[in-house]
This record gives C-alpha cells, sequence and structure tokens, in this order.
C-alpha cells in the first residue's frame, strides 16, 4: 500500500482573491477548476487546494492556525519574487538553529502561514 500524492486544503472567504495569489503571485499551475474549488500543482504530486469557505465541508474562519511549507534550494529568488510582487515578507530568509536550513515567512491574502525552507544539510534521505 503506498500514497500516490496529497491536497492539503485552505478554506477561504473571497475564494478569487486566493486563487489570483497562487496562480499569479505563486505561479503554481492550476489543476483543477470547478466553481467550489481550485486545486494548484506546487510539485510532482504535492498540491493545494483553495476551497470557498462558505460551501466547503470545512467552514471559513478568521483564525489561521496552520502553516504550509514548501522546501526550495531557490529560497533568495522566492525571497526577491515575492518582494517584487508586494508581498509582505514577516521573516525573510535566515538560518534556523534547530536544524541546518534556512527559512522565509509570508502570509497569503486571508492570513494562512507559509513558509519557503531550504535545507542546509537534509534531516533524512540523501
Amino acid at each position: 500500500m503506498k500514497i500516490d500524492g496529497t491536497i492539503t486544503f485552505f478554506y477561504y472567504d473571497d475564494l478569487g482573491r486566493a486563487t489570483e495569489f497562487y496562480e499569479k503571485i505563486m505561479g503554481f499551475e492550476k489543476v483543477i477548476d470547478i466553481e467550489l474549488a481550485k486545486v494548484f500543482r506546487v510539485h510532482g504530486n504535492s498540491h493545494i487546494g483553495l476551497v470557498d469557505g462558505h460551501e466547503g465541508y470545512l467552514k471559513w474562519a478568521k483564525s489561521k492556525p496552520v502553516m504550509l511549507s514548501w522546501f526550495s534550494d531557490y529560497i533568495d529568488d522566492w525571497h526577491e519574487h515575492l518582494k517584487a510582487k508586494g508581498i509582505e515578507i514577516e521573516q525573510p530568509p535566515e538560518r534556523q538553529s534547530y536544524l541546518e536550513m534556512r527559512t522565509m515567512l509570508f502570509r497569503d491574502p486571508e492570513g494562512y502561514l507559509l513558509e519557503v525552507m531550504q535545507w542546509l544539510k537534509k534531516p533524512y534521505g540523501s
């Protein structure tokens, strides 16, 4: 038995605004586009799903106690790209003491915390 991929679903008050962010700012490929939800491929079989928080199984909430993280060797390029698009960076790329990595934090239009991580030494695998 195995898992073939993932979709992490976030629930939005303004689905259109969120869709524009992930499509135009993040540059992710939209692979599902229905009225209720949009799904974007992040990499391979990893996806983020955006759901109308008034119609979906879960409902939109003001509090966003979740963080979605992506790995990339191009953290500095992501930093410059997001700044150029006018995205407020909460934490510019910086080295962390708890693992050999650099991280950068920013938020999407409705406040979900997003992180780009760059492994300096991968803590697992090769």
